[in-house]
């Protein structure tokens, strides 16, 4: 066993001899060929500089028959080979020639081999006019939201308004929009997300190069799409100071106001809006504003927040009374004094009416249901009490009459 062992190692020795005496003696010298060794391009900052960039279609590529000592040339293959080209040489657009360099891997030196064949002596390069400008963003919209909901386009946001693209300058000088096309088909929820954009020119056109290069891909575009409902605003008149509602002329400046929110908020929300008119409060003619109070996650379509009632109340007369009946209601057990004997009451009606209504005809009525003890000032109602001239005639604008509650 031991014999075949020393067989064996003396059997290697013997080839490795062998070898080296081939590669070192018989045959010194060797050729070989590499093929397909890309260029590496130096300096392309610098051509950018001057304005210029390469737009060749394919990346240059280098084969080489070199011829050399074997023990080198072994060590060599496509990967390992550099070839270098320094665009910095160029100074104008169109097709260039450059000449290049070749380094070889470790320390061998560049004189190691001798070069039998080079294809192509020169690389050539396409190089065009470089140019850079900004163009719009343009939303483009396919379909439309669900019924009843609204998409609120003229609020939109985008990250990027204008992208800045950078390329050939014949190129660059075709585009004038970067277009996003978003799809509103059945939409229900608020848009937030990323979109890609394709580069047209003023007539829409897609405009494609491998040489244009953006300062983004794509363009975060949000768009709040909720549901809408319609709330309608209605005035409730009430009687009163000798005024019925069929007497004057109504009128008012909205019928219904539009409002967008979440579906539960809407459904929660309710269909009307009331605003109430008390004619013994209106002394003449006029305009009254109201505010339109909707909760804070609701938003106005119909950017109102007040609704105008305009008031035509007929010609009619007014004559004042001190009236100094005045009544309490809803005692209970509780005693009241009334700190205030009398009051000046303004009347409103027709003339024939009030020349025939006196003070006697007229009361002030103090409702205590919820009266806490002590002295206070209470809101006071005065009632025309002689049927003859109830219908016809009230009291104009608001009282009140202090008492003391025990």
């Amino acid at each position: 066993m031991k014999r075949k062992l020393i067989y064996g190692l003396l059997a290697v020795l013997l080839s490795i001899g062998l070898w080296l005496y081939v590669v070192t003696v018989v045959n010194p010298e060797w050729e070989d060929t590499f093929y397909n060794i890309p260029v590496i391009l130096e300096n392309e900052e610098i051509l950018h500089e001057r304005g210029l960039m390469l737009v060749s279609e394919d990346e240059p590529k280098v084969t080489l028959r070199l011829s050399g000592n074997r023990a080198d040339m072994i060590n060599l293959n496509s990967s390992n080979i550099t070839i270098r080209a320094d665009l910095s040489r160029i100074y104008s657009a169109g097709e260039q020639s450059l000449s290049y360099s070749i380094v070889y891997p470790g320390d061998v030196p560049n004189n190691a081999f001798e070069i039998l064949s080079q294809a192509p002596q020169q690389v050539t390069l396409s190089v065009a006019e470089r140019k850079s400008k900004d163009v719009d963003v343009q939303i483009v919209f396919n379909g439309a939201v669900t019924e009843q909901y609204i998409a609120f386009k003229d609020k939109a946001t985008l990250d990027y308004e204008k992208i800045t693209i950078t390329g050939p300058a014949d190129v660059i000088d075709r585009i004038a929009t970067a277009k996003v096309e978003v799809n509103l088909q059945e939409q229900k929820e608020t848009i937030s997300q990323q979109y890609s954009y394709v580069l047209c020119d003023a007539e829409g056109n897609a405009v494609e190069s491998e040489w244009i290069t953006a300062n983004t891909e794509q363009v975060l575009y949000t768009l709040k799409i909720q549901q809408w409902k319609d709330i309608s605003l209605r005035v409730n008149v009430v009687d009163g100071g000798g005024l019925k509602q069929q007497d004057c002329i109504i009128t008012q400046s909205l019928d219904a106001i539009r409002v967008t929110g979440g579906e539960k908020q809407l459904a929660d929300l309710d269909d009307e809006m009331v605003f109430v008119i008390d004619l013994a409060q209106i002394r003449q003619s006029g305009t009254l504003s109201f505010d339109i109070n909707l909760p804070e996650w609701a938003t106005n379509l119909s950017e109102k927040n007040t609704v105008d009632v305009t008031v035509q109340i007929p010609s009619l007369m007014t004559v004042e009374f001190t009236v100094s009946n005045i009544q309490a209601i809803n005692v209970g057990d509780r005693n009241v004094v009334f700190n205030t004997k009398e009051k000046l009451v303004t009347v409103r009606g027709p003339e024939s009416a009030l020349a025939a209504l006196t003070a006697q005809d007229l009361v002030i009525q103090v409702d205590f249901a919820d009266a806490e003890m002590g002295m206070a000032t209470f809101e006071a109602k005065v009632i025309v009490i002689n049927p003859l001239f109830a219908d016809m005639t009230g009291a104009v604008g608001t009282y009140d009459v202090a008492a003391t509650v025990s």
